[in-house]
This record gives C-alpha cells, sequence and structure tokens, in this order.
C-alpha cells in the first residue's frame, strides 16, 4: 500500500503545480485573477424521429409527450376519439398534422366522452405549439357542457403558438382561450394565434353563445383567423396590454353574433387596454344579424350605474377596420373609455333595428355605423362619430331575437 499512497503523493504534487502554472503567479508574488470559465448552456435532450401516429385517443398521443421539446406528428387523415385532453405536458412541446396541410386531410382530435369539454390542455408551457389540426367538441352529438374551453392554453408561458387549424363546436363558452398568466410577474405574453379557421361556436336560437377567440395574453398577436358563426364574441380582448389583433375576418353567416370584436372587459387588467391596437379586421354581417360590431367600452354591453367611474377602459387603439353586411345593428359603439383612438375606420353595413329594451330609464340610441357617448368617451375619435345614448345597446334591439 505504501507505494500506493508514494504515487498519490507525486500526482497531486504534479497537479499543484500545473495549477501554479497556468494561474500566472508571479514566485514570491501573489496569485493573479483565474481567467473565466466558459459556461455551456444544458443541451436539450433529442428525440428520434417517430412514425406519425395513424389513429388512438388522447393517451396515444400523450405517450409521445414525454419531455422538453417532445413531438406528436400525427398522419393526415388521422382520427383521436378523446375521452380526456391531450395535454402538452412540458416547455416546446409540438402538436401537429405531418406535412402541415391546411384542408380536412388534418388529423382530427374529437370530443367523445359526455363529460369533456376541453381537447387540447396547453396552458403553462413556454413555446408549445398547436398546428394544423382539426379539433371537434362534438357539441352536435353530445350537447352543451359546463367548463373550459375546447383549446385552453396560455397562462404562465411566452411564445405559444396556436396556427393552421380548424377549431369547432366547442360544447362551453369559448372554442380558443389564451388566459392570462398568474400575476405581473408571470405574464401569458408573446403568443400567437394565426391562420386559424374557428366555428360555428355556440347556438343563437337557444341563447347557448360561445367566442371564437378569447384572448388575454400580452404582447402577442392575434392575426389572419377567420371566425364563422361565433355565436357570443367573434374575438373577445380581455385587455390584453400591448397585444395586436390584425388581419381576422369575422362573420355571422347562419347564427346571430353579440359582438364581432369586443374590446368590454375590465377584467383581468383593471381596464387596462395600454398599446392594444385592433386593425385592418372585417366585420361581416351578410348572412345573420351582429349585435355590435366593435364594442369598445363596458357600458355598451351592460346595464350600469350612472358614476360608475371605475369601469371606464384605457389605451386602446382601434384602426383601419372595416364593417360589412345587411344584418349590421350597431357598429363602432363606444361608452366608458379615455386615452382611446378610433381612427380610420370604414362603415359599409346596412344598420337595423329599433330600439325598445332600456337601461333603467336609458334607452340606446338607434343603430349607425359610429357613435360614442362624448361625456364617458375621451380621446381621438374620427370625424364620423356623432353623439348617442349607448348604456346596454347590445339588448336594446328586442327583436330580431338571437335565431330569428
Amino acid at each position: 500500500m505504501k507505494w500506493i499512497t508514494a504515487l498519490l503523493i507525486v500526482l497531486a504534487a504534479g497537479t499543484i503545480a500545473a495549477c501554479n502554472l497556468t494561474s500566472g503567479t508571479p514566485p514570491g508574488g501573489q496569485a493573479g485573477p483565474l481567467p473565466p470559465t466558459p459556461i455551456s448552456p444544458p443541451s436539450m435532450p433529442t428525440y428520434t424521429p417517430q412514425p406519425c401516429l395513424e389513429s388512438g385517443d388522447q393517451n396515444t398521443i400523450n405517450a409521445r409527450l414525454r419531455g422538453p421539446g417532445a413531438v406528436a406528428s400525427l398522419c393526415p387523415g388521422a382520427l383521436f376519439e378523446l375521452t380526456g385532453p391531450v395535454v402538452i405536458s412540458a416547455d416546446m412541446q409540438e402538436i401537429y398534422t405531418e406535412g402541415l396541410p391546411n384542408d380536412d386531410t388534418r388529423a382530427t382530435l374529437r370530443i367523445i366522452s359526455p363529460n369533456l369539454t376541453t381537447a387540447v390542455l396547453m396552458r403553462d408551457r413556454n413555446a408549445a405549439v398547436l398546428s394544423n389540426i382539426i379539433v371537434d367538441g362534438n357539441r352536435v352529438s353530445l350537447g352543451i357542457h359546463s367548463g373550459e374551453a375546447l383549446i385552453y392554453a396560455g397562462g404562465f408561458s411566452k411564445g405559444q403558438i396556436i396556427r393552421g387549424n380548424k377549431i369547432m363546436d366547442p360544447r362551453s363558452w369559448s372554442a380558443l382561450q389564451l388566459i392570462q398568466g398568474y400575476s405581473e410577474s408571470q405574464p401569458c405574453e408573446n403568443a400567437l394565434v394565426a391562420n386559424n379557421q374557428i366555428g360555428p361556436a355556440g347556438t343563437s336560437d337557444d341563447m347557448q353563445w360561445a367566442d371564437g377567440i378569447s384572448f388575454t395574453c400580452t404582447n402577442s398577436m392575434v392575426t389572419h383567423n377567420v371566425i364563422t358563426d361565433a355565436t357570443d364574441g367573434g374575438i373577445v380582448v380581455f385587455g390584453a396590454p400591448g397585444s395586436v389583433i390584425d388581419g381576422n375576418t369575422i362573420r355571422a353567416e347562419t347564427r346571430t353574433l353579440l359582438g364581432g370584436i369586443n374590446m368590454v372587459d375590465y377584467d383581468p387588467y383593471g381596464g387596462n387596454y395600454t398599446a392594444t391596437v385592433v386593425r385592418e379586421n372585417v366585420i361581416d354581417a351578410s348572412g345573420a344579424v351582429i349585435r355590435i360590431g366593435l364594442g369598445m367600452g363596458q357600458r355598451v354591453w351592460g346595464c350600469l350605474s350612472p358614476g360608475s367611474g371605475e369601469s371606464t377602459l384605457t389605451g386602446g387603439t382601434v384602426t383601419g377596420n372595416t364593417l360589412r353586411g345587411a344584418h349590421m345593428q350597431y357598429g363602432f359603439a363606444v361608452d366608458g373609455v379615455r386615452e382611446w383612438t378610433v381612427t380610420g375606420n370604414v362603415d359599409e353595413a346596412t344598420h337595423t333595428g329599433t330600439p325598445s329594451f332600456a337601461c333603467g330609464s336609458l334607452l340606446a340610441s338607434a343603430p349607425a355605423g359610429f357613435l360614442y357617448n362624448p361625456a364617458r368617451s375621451e380621446g381621438t375619435f374620427q370625424p364620423e362619430f356623432r353623439a348617442a345614448q349607448l348604456d346596454l345597446a347590445l339588448w336594446a334591439i328586442v327583436s330580431p331575437r338571437p335565431g330569428e
């Protein structure tokens, strides 16, 4: 054992001598600072490409989604019948149809359980991607059911992408929800919702409404989506400070739509729409009634007490949008905003209906393209606007009722 001990002493001495040489210590002097040690970023796990999934259920897909960066590639034309949600379970996971088709050859996720409302759960995961999939809530067969949205996304996350999907027939209140994060320090931000086909969503004849897109994320983009026959809001903007809602088309073809694009909610950001921009969208009432094309401020949507100043929304911009169609009731309707900008919008619609249902003693004015309440609307407004009473404009016109 003595020779082993001696060998260790020799090796240790050599190591110390090497360290002294590399440290640049002058003879009899103090050691100078060591150069920084390069730190390599942690490497992401790599995944061996696997064949696309031909059919199955949520478990078939979820088995592929194990760990950050995992991918579930679904075969064109594949059908997955869901009794529970497909779950994005880690950052940077992706679900898509192989080849990224944009037609009915996209793989289909279809709910078949009578108690399920969410087909895809992807909140709280950074850079998660859902693309080129058909997501079918199967409301026609299963009926309505209370619960979360058909696609439930957002949360405390950055960089989610929902693109190129067909999203239809949610059983609950929304086809696609991107919810806010848990706090200002845990936001949903930098999301992209693009080139999706959404609808139908909800039913208007029995007042079981549903949104197309319910959007709350900050500094994000909702662009070039086509929403057809949603029934509550085509796109509902819940503050979403810093986000851009751009180039979308909202159509009412066979079902009454309450609002084309809604900027009417005070929560969850305390009325903050700062740097939220709604631009270059088309809202089309050619086939069915749209009650309010683009509503701004809580008062157009509800009946509030006259001095309820805490409900004021601030900071939004609405520009370059177009209204069309023969069945539009109110167009650009503004009541209860400040530091607001509405410019460059175009009204090509025909406005119909006679108000008869009042908010207390306040009956909304007859519908028109550009109406605002100047006493409660502060900002820059294009010259077509005229003063109007707009409390509860949403329900002021009793006939036609939803579905008529």
